[in-house]
């Protein structure tokens, strides 16, 4: 299931909640909400948090058995992008831990299945 699946979800076990009161909520425009449930873009780690608080998941809720998830190169730049960016904010040390972690994940990722 992906994570705009995921979150379409969230908001259906949330009373139906709407894409536009859940846009509402984190501080985003309803056509962001749209192109994310429908796995257009991907949303950064900072919206992430404020869904996951909204629903009280925390973010392995996202990550697991996304296994059919694909991530093009055009999304890894991207988010790398939006990483460095934020590289400022994050406590010393853990900017270079996702890094680490994220460089795994694309190695993961590129093998060929068994």
């Amino acid at each position: 299931m992906s994570i705009g699946t995921k979150i379409r979800k969230l908001r259906y076990q949330n009373n139906k909640m709407s894409q536009e009161e859940l846009a509402y909520k984190v501080g985003i425009a309803q056509t962001s909400i749209s192109n994310i449930e429908a796995d257009k873009n991907i949303p950064d780690f900072l919206l992430m948090e404020k869904i996951c608080n909204l629903f009280g998941v925390n973010l392995n809720y996202f990550l697991e058995n996304n296994e059919n998830y694909t991530f093009s190169q055009n999304d890894n730049n991207t988010m790398i992008r939006k990483i460095e960016n934020l590289g400022n904010t994050f406590p010393e040390g853990i900017l270079e831990n996702i890094i680490r972690r994220i460089t795994n994940l694309e190695k993961t990722l590129s093998k060929p299945s068994e």
